[in-house]
């Protein structure tokens, strides 16, 4: 109809698959047996891997006229794009839900150890090639990407998810589906739109790093680093007079500059001045 759209959402769930197309329409013909249809389903209500789809094949228009033709095959192109994106975004949640929690349990249990690594990041490298950081999103956005399974077949990422992780764990898997469902009602599924569907619906947010993980410590500066002490002696090399002037400078903005930062953070050796 002239000036309806529908979300690409919408396109996929009207989308007829399998046994649900006219046998006569079909593109595509599967060998897949009714035990084969059961034992997936069986897998899906498990923790255990599916075995692989039967292979299928397509399956060539019967119709001479060359419109028809081409009309069929475009048909064809264009449900193998669907469905492949489909299967793409589906298998992509469903690996982030069977890696989460064994990744968490290595790593809380330091079960990384006993395969001879001494860190968690050592062992995911050798194991499959993850990062430690990688692994950690993963072990973050776990029972966000639970929490929505059965709202969304959306490639779900770490990222966007972030705004959920602390509204999930602290008010539940409710919570998360109301600010995912109202963020999508806003068109906006992104970090920015996650957020402030959030604070919408009553949450807060809180990006901090989870209870009891510290913020790595910053890097120690190197003192010839910050005043470029090389620098000093190249020039010392050539004007051994000028270097000097400039070290004695240089010292004096240096007892300035410890005075001031003294007189701003009192020395905590030294007792408080008694109070009135």
């Amino acid at each position: 109809m002239a000036g309806t759209r529908t979300t690409i959402a919408e396109q996929l769930a009207a989308t007829k698959t399998g046994t649900d197309v006219d046998p006569a329409k079909r593109t595509v013909q599967s060998s897949q047996s009714p035990q084969a249809t059961a034992s997936r389903q069986s897998d899906e209500k498990t923790n255990s891997l599916p075995s692989l789809p039967a292979v299928s094949v397509f399956v060539a228009p019967r119709a001479a006229d060359p419109a028809e033709r081409l009309s069929y095959c475009e048909n064809a192109i264009l449900h193998a794009d669907r469905q492949t994106e489909l299967a793409t975004e589906r298998i992509t949640q469903q690996y982030l839900l069977w890696v989460g929690e064994p990744y968490q349990i290595v790593r809380d249990e330091e079960l990384f150890r006993l395969a001879g690594y001494d860190t968690f990041d050592a062992w995911g490298r050798a194991l499959n090639g993850h990062s430690g950081d990688y692994m950690n999103k993963v072990i973050r956005i776990g029972p966000v990407v639970r929490a929505l399974a059965s709202v969304t077949r959306r490639q779900l990422k770490e990222q966007p998810l972030r705004p959920l992780v602390s509204v999930q764990r602290d008010h539940g898997d409710d919570a998360a589906r109301e600010c995912w469902k109202t963020a999508e009602t806003a068109g906006d599924l992104t970090e920015r739109g996650l957020r402030d569907a959030a604070i919408k619906c009553g949450y807060k947010v809180n990006l901090e790093p989870a209870a009891g993980r510290t913020a790595p410590a910053p890097r120690p500066l190197d003192p010839a680093g910050v005043l470029n002490v090389g620098k000093l002696k190249r020039l010392a090399a050539t004007e051994p007079a000028r270097a000097l002037a400039l070290c004695r400078t240089l010292r004096e903005e240096i007892d300035r500059l410890e005075h001031e930062l003294t007189q701003e953070q009192p020395d905590p050796a030294r007792p408080a001045p008694p109070t009135a």
